[in-house]
């Protein structure tokens, strides 16, 4: 049955190789790591506080002395 219509035949595609991956130096590994250690000590020290105030104050004021011993509403 179906002589009429032919199977297409498959198509053989080569896959171009990638360029070679920089090769990473100590130097560049270590600096690289020195960030990521300090991005995540800034990270730590803001803290929930930090996270939860998203007024016009934010993380780079200081929250006012009443708001001190609770939390801050999300959009206060």
């Amino acid at each position: 049955m179906g002589g009429m219509f032919k199977a297409p035949k498959p198509t053989v595609v080569t896959a171009a190789e990638p360029p070679p991956a920089p090769v990473a130096t100590p130097a560049t590994v270590a600096a690289a790591g020195q960030t990521a250690r300090l991005e995540n000590q800034d990270r730590a020290r803001r803290g929930l506080v930090g996270t939860i105030a998203t007024s016009e104050r934010g993380v780079l004021e200081a929250a006012p002395r009443l708001a001190a011993g609770r939390k801050t509403l999300l959009g206060e």
